[in-house]
């Protein structure tokens, strides 16, 4: 299994993986997800579990630079599309993704391959996750939305949001998102309407050949 780093902040709590909610940007606040997901899925390889807050922050705006959300404009204000809430960006796409994960790997010194799959994903998951590899999903539903649900049990319904595999039990997949814990329902996930990109986030392995 692959769990994300722990985060501690300045009373000593410990985050499960990083947060897009502590920061101050309000369009990075609503589309960060994507570049959280990639920085964690990028520091577990490199064997870094543990660091303070400040120090991630100053990971993650390095990660922003290669994971880049889809940006229009420079406003910052909140606004409606269509009559939903817009703050500037439209979030993190598959590709941008997978792009962003390669190229912060160079930066951080390391080959890595994000090998995606979609078809029976409830089937591979648990076999993924005893690799010890990072295993990220990126969720879109924009017709009914999914429940995320934290440990104190409230549920964020989301449209459109990154998060990091971490186990699967019956129907219950446990995801990092927001710095906790959570889970989702593994058959509310398989219903019609909602699209599901898997990510296994692997070092290049080296060939033995001279």
């Amino acid at each position: 299994m692959s769990l994300p780093p722990k985060i501690i902040g300045k009373n000593g709590e410990e985050s499960f993986g990083g947060s897009q909610m502590w920061l101050p940007d309000k369009m990075l606040l609503n589309s960060g997800c994507g570049i959280i997901a990639g920085l964690d899925a990028v520091m577990r390889l490199k064997g870094e579990e543990r660091m303070t807050r400040e120090q991630y922050f100053d990971r993650f705006f390095d990660a922003k630079d290669y994971i880049r959300p889809i940006t229009i404009g420079k406003s910052r204000e909140e606004r409606k599309i269509l009559g939903r809430e817009f703050l500037g960006s439209l979030g993190v796409s598959a590709g941008r993704f997978r792009r962003g994960v390669k190229k912060l790997g160079v930066r951080e010194g390391l080959k890595i391959k994000v090998k995606p799959f979609r078809f029976k994903w409830w089937k591979k998951i648990p076999d993924l996750l005893k690799s010890g590899d990072p295993l990220v999903m990126l969720f879109i539903s924009p017709f009914k939305k999914v429940a995320v649900e934290s440990p104190d049990g409230y549920k964020s319904m989301c449209d459109y949001h990154w998060v990091t595999v971490t186990g699967m039990e019956g129907d219950t997949l446990w995801v990092s998102s927001w710095g906790m814990k959570c889970k989702m329902s593994v058959s509310e996930l398989r219903r019609m309407g909602v699209v599901l990109r898997f990510y296994s986030v692997s070092l290049e392995k080296q060939s033995n050949l001279v």
